[in-house]
């Protein structure tokens, strides 16, 4: 029994597209496994909080809430004082192997404007400076991988 040659190049292209098919599929499934990895942008929540005038408002706010707090209960606040507790949501990303170590490094990334001037293995104080006002950020250690992050001024 002989091959048909003619068959052989639809052959080949077919299976040149399902290969190319493959390695699509599983470059997007490894780009949706790193996202999936990636600890979440505390930025925009730490901003928001930092900025306001009166930290009472905050806890109807989604915008002040941080990633990995399950609702505004993990918060307290009064007009001075913003004090948040919730379990680290991301692991260790190969650089930074400490929840700590990581928010603190999220907390020098987000403002221009801002003084590490603590830092111990439980604890990460930062003073930032707005247009307005100076604000005291600290992060510490509350037990296993759960962490705190009280804002005053």
């Amino acid at each position: 029994m002989s091959f048909d040659r003619r068959s052989h190049p639809l052959t080949q292209r077919l299976a040149l597209a399902l290969g190319a098919a493959l390695l699509v599929t599983s470059v997007a499934h490894a780009a949706q496994a790193n996202l999936a990895n990636e600890p979440a942008d505390v930025c925009p929540a730490l901003k928001h909080i930092v900025d306001a005038a009166d930290f009472r408002q905050l806890q109807t706010q989604a915008a002040a809430q941080l990633p990995g707090t399950s609702s505004a209960d993990d918060c307290r606040a009064n007009t001075h004082a913003y004090d948040c507790h919730w379990r680290a949501h991301w692991q260790a990303d190969g650089v930074v192997t400490d929840p700590l170590e990581e928010f603190g490094a999220d907390i020098a990334a987000c403002f221009p404007n801002v003084v590490h001037d603590v830092n111990t293995p439980t604890r990460q104080h930062f003073i930032v400076t707005t247009a307005e006002r100076r604000v005291s950020v600290t992060a510490n250690v509350q037990g296993q991988n759960e962490l705190r992050l009280r804002v005053t001024r």
